[in-house]
């Protein structure tokens, strides 16, 4: 009988190992702005803006995904179709969503990434509307994310927005601190509002949704739990040696802060149907042993 039940369980432990090992995608193509831009590198991109690889980098590595890597941001991107940082009526989220889908199909075991909506609000004047701004953003991640998915894209992480009113552009003034705190709120409410609608619109795509505003919080409200020594200033200014700040610049992450982003957003990002398939090893071995025990116990 104790031979019967390890064999049992042997063949459980052989059957979750091979569902883990399917956790994996051949590629990821990342849509975005300097939060995402790794450089030219991939034909894309303007430059790196952090001291070290990006979050994208990191998830697509040999300690997370180890996958192809498509790096389609652009540093100042807006949501829509034009990066006024750069002077540029294109090179926005829409903009890379639409070169993408007109050059190439979409490639099996795929997982796409987009994270945009920063530059919208940093380049608000005096006079716009924050609200109009929220909505426009929103909107127009709503229509790049549901391109892809009516392009066939099937595991689609959508990051939303770090505090703004955190990071050292604003968090030495407490006005703009709090404005750019409500707009990140608001932005962050109605993005999560569109994803829930587009869950419903495309039931086969799956969305993943790590809350990156959330994560930043914890860890500005306790850096050492994440293991930042500095989470107010910036390192490019810092003259420090130290990389355990969370700040790059002014407005970007370190790079060790981009590797947490990275292995948060890997934790999310694990295909839904593979979670399906372990559950249902799992059932499977356990009925096999239930009924090889009753098939036993009559027998002795």
């Amino acid at each position: 009988m104790k031979k019967l039940i390890l064999s049992g369980l042997l063949i459980l432990c052989l059957m979750f190992p091979f569902g883990a090992s399917a956790i994996a995608y051949s590629n990821i193509i990342a849509f975005g702005d300097s939060l995402t831009d790794n450089g030219p590198a991939d034909g894309h991109g303007f430059g790196v803006y952090s001291n070290g690889p990006v979050w994208v980098d990191y998830l697509a590595d040999s300690g997370h995904f180890n996958c192809g890597l498509l790096d389609y941001a652009y540093g100042g991107a807006t949501t829509g179709y034009d990066n006024p940082a750069a002077g540029l009526s294109y090179t926005g989220l829409n903009w890379q969503v639409d070169t993408f889908l007109s050059t190439s199909t979409i490639p099996d075991d795929t997982l796409f990434t987009v994270w945009a909506g920063g530059n919208d609000f940093l380049n608000m004047g005096t006079g716009d509307d924050p609200n109009v701004v929220i909505t426009n953003a929103v909107t127009n991640i709503g229509t790049a994310l549901a391109n892809l998915a009516v392009a066939g894209a099937e595991d689609i992480l959508v990051m939303n927005l770090p505090n703004l009113g955190a990071i050292p552009l604003n968090n030495s003034d407490p006005l703009a601190s709090a404005n750019a705190e409500l707009i990140t709120v608001g932005f962050n409410f109605w993005l999560d509002s569109t994803l829930n609608n587009l869950e419903i619109a495309f039931p086969s795509v799956h969305f993943y949704t790590p809350d990156v505003y959330q994560l930043l919080e914890d860890v500005i409200d306790d850096p050492s739990a994440f293991g930042f020594d500095n989470v107010t200033d910036m390192l490019s200014t810092a003259g420090s040696t130290t990389d355990n700040y969370l700040f790059w610049d002014g407005v970007h992450p370190t790079t060790t802060a981009h590797l947490m982003l990275a292995d948060y957003a890997y934790t999310a990002a694990v295909p839904e149907p593979i979670t399906i398939l372990l559950l249902g090893f799992g059932l499977i071995g356990l009925g096999f042993l239930r009924r090889v025990f009753i098939r036993q116990t009559f027998i002795y």
